[in-house]
């Protein structure tokens, strides 16, 4: 399996996942005072990974740190994959197996 990196629209590493994941996250990035765009950065993000937008339903289910509990994305209806991801409250990288059905 190989690993993709997902980032922001400024370039910013959000996320780890598979290759072949079938994702449509909503992410809001930290906006850390190291980030050189805070100042014009829109902070909540949608990632679209592996389909179009339409095959995804608008159901969205939040993803929380297995450590500490703090949110770390929503993912829609219909999302399969695998996110590695460094919580920013924590400090602790969770890897997160991702099938979102409605429920």
């Amino acid at each position: 399996m190989r690993t993709v990196q997902i980032k922001c629209n400024r370039e910013r590493r959000l996320f780890d996942t598979i290759e072949g994941s079938k994702l449509k996250i909503l992410i809001k990035c930290s906006n850390t005072k190291v980030c050189p765009y805070k100042s014009d950065c829109p902070r909540t993000t949608e990632i679209i990974l592996g389909a179009e937008k339409e095959a995804f339903e608008e159901f969205y289910k939040a993803i929380n740190c297995p450590y500490c509990g703090k949110r770390l994305f929503d993912v829609s209806t219909g999302s399969v994959g695998i996110v590695t991801i460094k919580c920013e409250m924590c400090g602790k990288v969770a890897t997160i197996p991702v099938i979102a059905d409605q429920g």
